[in-house]
């Protein structure tokens, strides 16, 4: 007996981040409003996660964020450099929250419809996509955009792990209006890995730790609350604090970016959205989703943007680096972040610097690092 075939316009395979915010900016477009929109995904529960993110102006989501600062505190060897922020905020959030504001939106429109299920096929034709379910349910649609991973996994050329730790002091230990980013002073721990603080109090942090090793390198596991308790006691003077909560997850680095196959598009973190030498997602997945809603209303046809050539110049020698010489790779991050203008620093993490801005950043840091022929070959 053959199934019966469900149609739609638009099928959103994954229901995460990536999914999520389609819809959400598929609902803002005046052109989409009579759009037919099928979310596939679980219905088993998220493991959310802490999100770092910054920005310059409007926020990306209308978000109340759990902390924001507009000071970095960045390695400067022995010591911490505080450097201002003029332009940007950097701020806390958690994807629980960030679900809720786009759950607002999405659950207000009456044209999207909600499927638990799994995908386990998906096959472009010159006009619609067939998209199969693992229980053997079918659905056509005009395009399908996939956040989920291929069951053949993705290449990646590093995986970025790591801890957030949220403690609380018995005295005033943090700064709450300074962020300190990216500090590889680690205490008594090994291999390389840096920490970032995210102050909510003077009492409470969101702690993180994080360690960069070769995609499918096996390994000892690494004792995340071990190092953190090090770094908090080393370099911090804080020898006794609870656990308030724990997060750990990991995140593929050097994800090529995918071309579309006919109607369908992949997004999100499997089609190398992700930066690829720092593991900042969030507002580049909103950017993507706005893009892909934006161009498909306007069009019919879905776009989502490139990075320019250079910033992947750029990111090569750096992800080689990080496996091949990682102690070089500490030197190179601790000059990018000493440059005396960490606003300057965040536009070239969000790709949004000019040339002659990156030559001048470039310009300060030991670029001769990068010349190795190994880091290019």
């Amino acid at each position: 007996m053959t199934p019966r075939v469900q149609e739609y316009d638009v099928v959103i395979a994954g229901g995460g981040l990536a999914g999520r915010s389609l819809a959400y900016y598929l609902s803002k477009e005046p052109g989409m409003a009579g759009a037919r929109i099928l979310i596939i995904d679980s219905s088993a529960p998220y493991p959310h996660r802490s999100l770092i993110y910054w920005h310059d102006g409007i926020p990306p989501l209308p978000l109340i964020p759990a902390a924001s600062f507009t000071s970095l505190a960045v390695d400067a060897g022995t010591t911490q450099q505080i450097l201002p922020l003029e332009r940007h905020h950097l701020c806390l959030t958690s994807s629980r929250s960030v679900f809720r504001c786009l759950d607002e939106v999405i659950d207000a429109n009456p044209r999207i419809t909600r499927l638990d299920g799994q995908v386990s096929r998906v096959r472009s034709h010159a006009d619609a996509v067939e998209v199969t379910l693992s229980d053997g349910r079918l659905v056509r649609a005009s395009h399908c955009f996939d956040s989920t991973f291929p069951s053949t996994g993705v290449k990646a050329r590093l995986l970025m792990s790591g801890e957030v730790r949220r403690v609380l002091t018995p005295h005033e230990s943090f700064d709450p209006s300074v962020a300190t980013f990216i500090d590889f002073r680690s205490g008594e721990h090994h291999p390389v890995h840096f920490h970032c603080v995210l102050p909510i109090s003077t009492r409470e942090a969101f702690v993180e730790v994080t360690r960069i090793v070769p995609s499918g390198v096996a390994g000892p596991e690494f004792p995340f609350e071990q190092a953190t308790s090090a770094y908090l006691r080393s370099v911090w003077g804080v020898g006794d604090f609870s656990s308030l909560s724990v997060e750990r997850g990991s995140i593929p680095l050097g994800i090529r970016s995918s071309s579309p196959r006919g109607r369908h598009l992949r997004t999100g973190t499997p089609s190398g959205v992700v930066k690829a030498t720092t593991g900042y997602g969030f507002t580049r997945i909103l950017r993507q989703a706005e893009r892909i809603a934006s161009s498909l209303a306007s069009t019919g046809l879905p776009e989502a943007p490139r990075p320019d050539r250079r910033f992947r110049w750029y990111d090569k020698p750096v992800l080689r680096m990080w496996k091949h010489d990682p102690e070089r790779a500490v030197q190179f991050m601790k000059a990018a972040f000493t440059s005396h203008d960490a606003d300057l620093v965040l536009d070239f993490l969000d790709e949004r610097t000019t040339f002659p801005q990156e030559k001048a950043l470039l310009g300060s840091m030991p670029v001769t690092m990068l010349l190795q022929p190994r880091l290019w070959i």
